[in-house]
């Protein structure tokens, strides 16, 4: 059985896989208290990438990106006094974008998980992976649905307000997101992806208001 979890971790690869349900992998590592390492693969949905003819075409998706992030410090004061590993969420370790004031909604855009013109996905979370990998100074935190075999984690976007067939699946605090964070400059970059067939209006449940 899934369970929504947050991992605090340390970052040391990524890989990718580009399809009709691309994910960008990054592949994050836990020193456990018995001093066993364990790695963690953390699937990032990044749309639908299509090649064709040596072309790219990529979906749009709603992003909220921000590399210098101090909106809601509630947040940020509570990453900071989890363990490292997975922790299950609860009432007061959760993400909810409608509900908890995590970023102005104005501030998401359209976004697409690749693109030669603009500024797209993939790219933000490779420059903050790269950055990420071999240093000492960066922690990653992740809230999303751990697997049933606990060797990765998924459903890292929002998790309601669905105006398609997963309408069904929709529950309030219970939404993805990823942190990245510098622990020298004590500065933090936050990415929160929805879909485009889901809106920022939802009732208690999580339920789209159209």
């Amino acid at each position: 059985m899934e369970k929504y979890v947050l991992l605090r971790g340390k970052v040391i690869d990524k890989w990718y896989d580009f399809d009709k349900k691309a994910h960008y992998h990054i592949i994050a590592e836990v020193n456990e208290k018995n001093k066993k390492i364990k790695q963690y693969d953390i699937s990032i949905n990044i749309g639908t990438i299509i090649e064709i003819k040596d072309e790219f075409y990529s979906s749009n998706l709603q992003v909220y990106y921000d590399n210098n992030y101090t909106y809601n410090r509630k947040v940020l004061k509570n990453l900071l006094i989890q363990k490292k590993g997975i922790t299950e969420c609860h009432k007061g370790l959760n993400l909810d974008y409608v509900k908890m004031k995590l970023f102005p909604f104005e501030k998401m855009i359209h976004m697409k998980g690749l693109d030669r013109d603009n500024v797209f996905l993939t790219g933000i979370i490779e420059k903050h992976v790269f950055q990420s990998i071999g240093s000492e100074n960066f922690e990653i935190f992740v809230f999303g649905n751990l697997y049933s075999n606990k060797r990765g984690m998924h459903d890292i976007h929002m998790n309601q307000g669905s105006t398609g067939k997963y309408r069904l699946n929709d529950a309030p605090f219970s939404d993805g997101g990823i942190f990245f964070y510098d622990k020298k400059k004590e500065k933090w970059v936050v990415i929160f992806i929805a879909f485009s067939n889901q809106i920022l209006n939802t009732d208690e449940r999580g339920k789209a208001l159209l």
